[in-house]
């Protein structure tokens, strides 16, 4: 999403705050509307707007369905309640496809071509001649999947852009969702591109024709049909076409011949001198494939040569060929070809003439050809073929798209299936849905006469050896979407270079693809196909060792990303771990490479009983989860394992899993529920005599009860941590407690015990090595001095930590010590660079749905704008916080206090007598004495206000024996108020 005319010099930094957080709001408010989880994307800033990646899993209807209008609506309710300069009018681009992660961020083609779409001028003109709040436009491929196919919003209300931006060439749609008018002639929508002209079968062409007939139910493909056109038809009329080949390669059954067959007839006009079909059964179940010598003996023949002068030598016939062809333009198809080999010698060598040429074969040895790679139809597109195939009338809703689903997309198997329809006109499709789901074998299912799915996948395994054969087996055994070369050859026993070199010929024969280099994914009918051949005899033991590999893997990249507390190996570790990492930047690519996919293991391992090997997996990779901020990845993982365990009755798994399911729904701000699962934990490790899970656990729950601000309990239970590390001698557990308790100490303004404390816990952490431990006890001990105004000491400790925190990749760490760095220039006046450090904190804790943190930027960024003097922006800020404190009470209290000094000097904001009560009650109830002596502060300025001045005095007194009791810098502006009032 973009914000038009987000940099206007008329809007001032205070507007595009104020758009930003609208945007945001309505943002959010739509994505619940439209039933799509904010906290399960990815979301991120792009400084005039916002880019949102949602998992894969989600449902893409609702975004033009419900959430554009909804998304429209909402901005039309900020703008009625701001000024012109806060108003907010959007452009949106919707597309869907393969990203890549590493330790930057995401990217892709597909990312590319969304922000291309949404810079297209087309999109720009759209919105600013609409009197409507959103411009919408989706790619080619979301229109065709998703609009098409919605029976809520009318495709006809799409139209169609060329869109050109950069390196991108495209088709957009464009929609303007809360103004339904047609779309303006200016705007430059023009119609749809014609198809170049298709020759008849049937009428005259100059020469040769020996192509099969074009299907007349040729359905899709347009794509791939533009591009190889384009390019042959715009050299072909500058008469500047050399010898031009293009190689149509796909997975079996994806209608390469077909495709090659129409294209060829779209472009006979071109090539008047004959249009030439050789089928050269490189994959045919009864032929040899042909050898080049009779490919060319029957090329000859075809061009007039008769039997007798054709010439008995391969490079003889391949030179009277290329002789005859002089001057001609002719098209040549070559079908189903094994391999460059065969093809050299048919390659004519004058210009003016095209090769087409079909193979489940990627080539690599013809290097000047083009390449059209073939994968199986979009969604819309394979129900369209369906439909010309059957009788769409009498279809059952939905049962279409799960039966295409079910045949995977693949033209093969959806012909298959619909000449099986119609030779039984008795059956539904969802009694052919409810076979093919119910089926021990789908793809032998999937079938027609004598023609199968599985007949065809079998002709590409037989040209594999036995040792290619077995991995291609054993590849179905992984759970994830992708593997690479290491995991294969875990999986297959064997060694990583064999493997590789296994996998590229799977690669080249079209069985697997490579999504990204390196890393390579079954098909799911070609999975489907390799489960069906698995034996569980000789593939015994693949998926355990590819468990062990992940595991150990895991573990070896995981001493990047040390826990500041103790964990324990549920497991004994290999004395050597199968892959090494030299530097962290590699470790955390791994881990963040793998993540799906070691998350996949781990669901496989517990639902098939493996529950010790998913527990031992969960556990090593908890502490990348929970640095980089993956929190619910780690929620739903730690929750299958405890599944798991508990139905196989295993008390340590449960134990251990309880302790990580703990921790990660305090990071998730289910307090409530992370003290239940905590307590359930130290009850199991008390049941099993674990004193080392038992101190870890309650280090864990005293963490918990100080972010409700339960001081009292959160030091009884790190109290009693403490004594269990110190009797098991665990220097790693007692420095862990020493940084609680100091944390727990500054919370309750306890600065000397609190500083004391993190001091200690910082030189344990330190004579250990321990960087993550290290940047924690910074993060409080530079909070320590801070609240005692050694301010320059306060610095210097969070620009330490902050340091660390992006070495290890910590984002959660990263906010905490950018929002201490704006507190402590806050506090000394700096308010241009505490809002720099203020905004950066509250971007990430936003991409990581940390909606308390958040808050405590937000009422952050409200004391600095009251201080300012932008007391409305101050108010917005303040009251957003309220909303998303949840339940700890010291931050609302804190947050009361702010509002009630902003009601002093702007009435708009409430009493501040009232605000400042309410925050002298819940910071009392939860003993956070610093907004203690600021609410009586506040009472008392209060009453001065209100001429009550006996009331004021008293209430200055007891907060300025507080602040000198505390000995905090607030202190001395009581005092000076006092001496004022004293001498009047």
């Amino acid at each position: 999403m973009d914000i038009e005319s987000y940099g206007a010099l008329r809007r001032t930094t205070p507007h595009r705050l104020t758009v930003r957080r609208g945007l945001d709001q309505a943002l959010r408010r739509a994505f619940d509307e439209a039933g799509v989880p904010w906290f399960d994307c990815r979301h991120e800033s792009t400084g005039d707007g916002t880019f949102v990646l949602v998992p894969a899993q989600v449902p893409k209807s609702p975004f033009v369905e419900v959430l554009s209008m909804v998304l429209a609506r909402e901005l039309r309710r900020h703008n009625e309640a701001h000024q012109p300069e806060e108003q907010i009018r959007l452009r949106m681009a919707l597309h869907a496809g393969e990203v890549a992660y590493d330790d930057q961020g995401v990217t892709g083609s597909a990312i590319n071509r969304t922000f291309r779409l949404l810079e297209a001028p087309q999109l720009k003109a759209a919105l600013a001649e609409s009197p409507g709040v959103l411009a919408l436009i989706t790619s080619d491929w979301f229109f065709d999947e998703v609009v098409r196919s919605s029976t809520v919003v009318d495709a006809a209300t799409f139209r169609p852009v060329r869109v050109a931006v950069k390196e991108t060439i495209a088709t957009g749609w464009i929609s303007l969702p809360d103004h339904f008018c047609a779309p303006h002639p200016e705007l430059g929508i023009p119609t749809p591109p014609r198809q170049p002209a298709t020759v008849d079968a049937h009428g005259p062409v100059i020469g040769q024709c020996t192509l099969p007939r074009d299907l007349p139910v040729f359905t899709g493909r347009a794509k791939e049909l533009d591009i190889l056109a384009a390019t042959v038809t715009a050299e072909a009329e500058k008469g500047t076409l050399g010898m031009a080949i293009h190689v149509i390669d796909g997975m079996p059954g994806t209608g390469k011949t077909t495709f090659a067959v129409h294209a060829a007839y779209q472009l006979a006009a071109h090539f008047p001198d004959g249009q030439i079909f050789l089928e050269l059964h490189g994959h045919s179940p009864s032929q040899v494939p042909v050898t080049p010598a009779d490919a060319l003996a029957s090329l000859l023949f075809l061009r007039g040569v008769s039997t007798l002068g054709i010439p008995a030598d391969l490079d003889d016939r391949a030179r009277l060929w290329r002789e005859k062809l002089t001057g001609k333009k002719i098209l040549l198809l070559l079908d189903d070809a094994v391999d460059g080999e065969q093809i050299q010698p048919l390659l004519p060598g004058g210009a003016g003439c095209l090769v087409l040429i079909t193979s489940r074969h990627r080539f690599e040895s013809i290097a000047d050809a083009g390449r059209v790679s073939l994968q199986t139809l979009p969604a819309a597109e394979a129900a369209a073929m369906f439909d010309r195939f059957t009788s769409p009338e009498q279809h059952e809703p939905g049962a279409v798209a799960e039966l295409m689903t079910l045949c995977g997309n693949l033209p093969l198997a959806i012909s298959l299936t619909a000449g099986r329809l119609r030779s039984h006109p008795s059956w539904t499709l969802r009694q052919l849905a409810d076979d093919l789901n119910h089926s021990q074998n789908r793809l032998k299912t999937l079938r027609a006469d004598n023609r199968s799915v599985a007949a065809a996948f079998e002709l590409s395994y037989r040209d594999l050896d036995p040792d290619q054969q077995r991995l291609f087996r054993r590849l179905s055994l992984h759970p994830g979407s992708h593997i690479d070369a290491a995991a294969a050859a875990a999986l297959d026993g064997n060694d990583v270079d064999a493997t590789r070199e296994r996998l590229e010929v799977l690669y080249l024969n079209n069985l697997l693809d490579e999504p990204s280099p390196g890393r390579y994914r079954l098909h799911d009918l070609t999975q489907a196909y390799s489960q069906s051949l698995t034996d569980p005899k000789t593939d015994k033991g693949a998926f355990e060792r590819l468990l062990d590999y992940y595991l150990e893997t895991v573990r070896a990249a995981s001493q990047f990303a040390a826990s500041p507390s103790p964990r324990l190996d549920l497991g004994p570790r290999l004395p050597m771990p199968t892959r090494k990492f030299d530097t962290e930047g590699e470790a955390i690519a791994w881990l963040t490479a793998e993540r799906p996919t070691i998350g996949a293991c781990i669901n496989a391992a517990a639902a098939s009983n493996r529950v010790r090997r998913a527990a031992e997996l969960a556990a090593a990779l908890y502490p990348f989860l929970e640095q980089h901020g993956y929190w619910h990845d780690a929620y739903r993982l730690q929750r299958a394992v405890l599944t798991a365990a508990q139905e196989a009755g295993d008390l340590v798994v449960e134990a251990a899993t309880r302790a990580d399911l703990g921790r990660v729904l305090r990071l998730l701000g289910n307090y409530h529920d992370a003290a239940a699962t905590l307590a359930c934990a130290r009850d199991l490790y008390l049941e099993l005599g674990n004193r080392l899970g038992e101190a870890d656990v309650l280090n864990e729950a005293g963490r918990v009860q100080q972010e409700v601000s339960n001081f009292i309990g959160a030091t009884a239970y790190l109290d009693r941590a403490h004594q269990l590390y110190e009797e098991l001698h665990n220097p790693l557990g007692v420095a862990a407690t020493f940084a609680q308790l100091a944390r727990v100490q500054y919370r309750s303004c306890d600065l000397e015990a609190a500083r004391t404390n993190a001091e200690r816990s910082l030189d344990l952490y330190r004579l250990l090595g321990n960087e993550p431990g290290e940047m924690s006890a910074l993060l409080t001990v530079g909070c320590a001095q801070g609240m005692s105004g050694a301010y320059a000491c306060a610095v210097a400790a969070f620009t330490q930590a902050l340091s660390l925190s992006r070495k290890l990749g910590d984002r959660f760490a990263e906010a905490r010590a950018l929002n201490n760095l704006g507190r402590m220039h806050f506090d000394c006046g700096n308010y241009g660079t505490a809002d720099s450090y203020y905004s950066r904190a509250q971007i990430i804790y936003s991409q990581l749905d940390y909606r308390a943190r958040v808050a405590v930027t937000l009422t952050n960024l409200g004391r600095l704008h009251h201080a300012a003097g932008n007391h409305r922006l101050a108010f917005t800020y303040m009251t957003r916080a309220a909303d998303l404190f949840g339940d700890d009470q010291g931050w609302h209290s804190e947050n009361l206090n702010n509002l009630g000094s902003l009601a002093l000097e702007w009435p708009d904001a409430g009493d501040p007598a009232e605000l400042h009560g309410r925050a002298l009650d819940l910071a009392r109830a939860v003993g956070v004495r610093l907004q203690v002596g600021r609410a009586l502060e506040g009472l008392g300025r209060s009453a001065l206000k209100a001429a009550d001045g006996a009331r004021g005095i008293e209430y200055l007194r007891q907060a300025l024996a507080l602040y000198r009791e505390l000995a905090v810098p607030e202190a001395a502006a009581v005092r000076a108020t006092l001496d004022e009032l004293a001498n009047m």
